[in-house]
């Protein structure tokens, strides 16, 4: 397969841009993507420098291709952490002045400025404070991004990988000379939705049956916010493990999954295996807390017929519900510190925390391919041979071909992640990057 480039995330973007288009924005033009050829210089600059350095140092940054007057609307003035700062006189946008520029703009609090001046020539006209609560985007949680002009932004962030969006939205990323976008994200397939289903139906019939419950007063709760919730869980779970640098192995065992690792010649050997009491499924109550808490609150502010769902958790000033919230991710990282050793870190689909340090046995043999997904479902797939990934992966690639309801999640040390199942009788695995989150 043929390695992507600049160009080639130019012409994604020219196909995208329409596709997202309709969204209500700030100014007729801000919408539009900057020509053709101006776009593949802004794109092909930041990629080049990249894979520079300064003094050592690895080149990180942001930038957005935008005007400073769109930076007035009364959307972003009113959030304080938004604010610019003009140069006195516009830079050239180049390569050494972002390798020069790009080290004293923070990656995770500000983004350079760009525009076309009056002869449609780039330069560099000032910096944008946007805050660090953008990443919630990549690192999961519930607190909301700030606003932006939904303009072209760049985000580089290592040698040959450049994220673009739109605004806060991400679009694509090129990375490792391939070009992903949102459109294999698993963590939408109906097919991983279906198997949470029951999952999901038990909690709801928990929350009903609370017997502080009073459907004359309590709003009713979407029945995708438990689902969304679990995403910003996994999410914040992943990216914290890939922010470690030393890898980790996830596995999300089934149904009655007390088989695959009873034995002592069962599938799994879990060295740090938890005693089975409710501690176990700490998340689970804490999501029940959340949704008894989410409905009392929306039932005040709104009555009981109202569904309440992930924007309004989300948007919601409750002490209370940010304490809860504030638990549900600091339960993320502590289960993500139990990456650190070797072995998998062992879950039910309840999800239960089984164990960690667990290791697979057997004798990994099994075909020579596994099938990459191009689309949530794995329904479009290229056939790949299994050379070329380390322990882990074949590892995990092992244990699905056993179990065809199991789902694993497997980080490189280097941050690269994917998941794995089975699908239509063979081993499957996804791309997952930060897009796919977006």
């Amino acid at each position: 397969m043929a390695h992507k480039y600049p160009k080639d995330l130019v012409d994604v973007l020219i196909d995208l841009w329409p596709e997202v288009d309709k969204e209500k924005g700030f100014d007729g033009q801000v919408h539009a993507l900057p020509d053709d050829d101006v776009l593949e210089e802004l794109i092909s600059i930041s990629y080049q420098v990249s894979q520079l350095r300064e003094e050592a140092r690895e080149l990180r940054f942001r930038l957005m291709f935008c005007e400073p007057r769109y930076f007035n609307e009364e959307e972003i003035t009113h959030n304080k952490n938004v604010f610019i700062l003009q140069f006195s006189v516009p830079l050239p946008f180049n390569e050494y002045e972002l390798t020069k520029l790009g080290p004293a703009v923070n990656f995770y609090n500000s983004l350079i400025g760009v525009q076309c001046n009056e002869v449609g020539v780039l330069q560099i006209w000032g910096i944008i404070h946007s805050g660090s609560q953008w990443t919630h985007i990549i690192h999961g949680g519930s607190a909301q991004a700030p606003p932006m002009p939904p303009c072209l932004g760049l985000n580089i962030v290592g040698p040959g990988r450049v994220t673009a969006l739109r605004g806060v939205r991400i679009l694509a990323q090129l990375t490792g000379g391939n070009i992903i976008t949102p459109s294999v994200n698993v963590f939408q397939a109906n097919w991983l939705k279906d198997r949470y289903l029951v999952v999901h139906e038990n909690l709801f019939r928990r929350h009903r049956k609370n017997i502080h419950y009073k459907p004359e007063e309590w709003a009713k709760i979407d029945p995708a916010f438990v689902g969304d919730l679990y995403q910003e869980f996994f999410k914040h779970l992943i990216s914290t493990i890939r922010r470690s640098n030393h890898g980790g192995l996830i596995i999300v065992l089934p149904g009655e999954h007390e088989e695959f690792y009873n034995d002592d010649d069962s599938l799994l050997s879990i060295k740090y295996r938890f005693y089975d009491d409710t501690d176990r499924i700490r998340l689970k109550f804490l999501v029940l807390e959340i949704m008894e808490a989410l409905a009392k609150i929306c039932g005040r502010l709104h009555g009981a017929d109202y569904v309440a769902g992930w924007s309004d958790y989300v948007s919601l000033r409750d002490e209370g519900l940010a304490i809860l919230d504030s638990q549900v991710f600091k339960y993320a990282r502590f289960v993500a510190s139990m990456a650190a050793v070797d072995g998998a870190v062992v879950m039910s689909e309840e999800p239960e925390l089984i164990g960690f340090g667990a290791f697979i046995q057997g004798t990994y043999e099994m075909g020579q391919s596994v099938a990459r997904a191009l689309d949530p479902e794995g329904a479009k797939k290229s056939i790949e041979r299994i050379e070329g990934v380390g322990t882990r992966h074949r590892a995990l690639y092992y244990f699905c071909s056993k179990i065809d309801d199991a789902f694993g999640i497997v980080i490189s040390q280097d941050g690269k992640v994917r998941t794995v199942s089975t699908r239509n009788n063979m081993v499957t695995w996804w791309d997952v990057i930060p897009i796919d989150f977006a």
